[in-house]
């Protein structure tokens, strides 16, 4: 499926919005796991990729260190790949990106492992899918309980009745996430 043919069936669809989300989920995610954060992002990944991560953070806790991605940035993303299903779309990503990538004694603080003097760059790919019968969110994110606004960059709980916005039923959640990453 080309982007021209999306667009078609999905007139939401927008790539340099889409790259541009991409390339934020990615800093999160990672920004995420150093801060061993993950309800900040579990509103953006599937269910499988969240218990994935949740099982990085437990094999961390067991080392006593702390996974660091410092001085990360994304040098560019573009879409490889569009794949239309029966129920749902889905893109692959191709992402570079430059980070050290180290851990740290949790305890201590200090160093354990990795390369915390220069950064390294690497490609990674990402597969996002959004549901046929997602849908459209416009530009306000309301709380689908109560109707109040929700900052889907921050947390996707809503600071009133405490809801979940699930992203799966607006739009595009990464699904995979290569195993560098895990």
């Amino acid at each position: 499926m080309t982007k021209e043919e999306l667009v078609k069936k999905d007139n939401t669809f927008k790539e340099s919005a889409f790259i541009a989300k991409v390339d934020n989920t990615y800093i999160m995610l990672l920004t995420a796991i150093t801060t061993e954060n993950l309800p900040r992002v579990k509103h953006k990944v599937s269910d499988e990729l969240y218990q994935k991560l949740i099982e990085k953070l437990e094999n961390l806790k067991q080392e006593n260190a702390i996974q660091m991605y410092d001085e990360l940035n994304v040098k560019t993303s573009f879409i490889k790949n569009i794949i239309e299903e029966l129920d749902y779309y889905e893109i692959t990503v191709c992402l570079v990106s430059r980070y050290l990538e180290y851990k740290i004694d949790k305890t201590t603080r200090k160093f354990k492992s990795g390369n915390n003097q220069s950064r390294v760059e690497k490609t990674h790919t990402l597969i996002f899918r959004k549901e046929k019968t997602a849908q459209t969110e416009g530009i306000s994110r309301k709380c689908p309980s109560c109707g109040a606004p929700v900052d889907t960059n921050n947390t996707g709980v809503c600071p009133y009745c405490h809801s979940t916005y699930n992203t799966k039923d607006y739009d595009w959640v990464l699904v995979s996430i290569d195993e560098n990453i895990l």
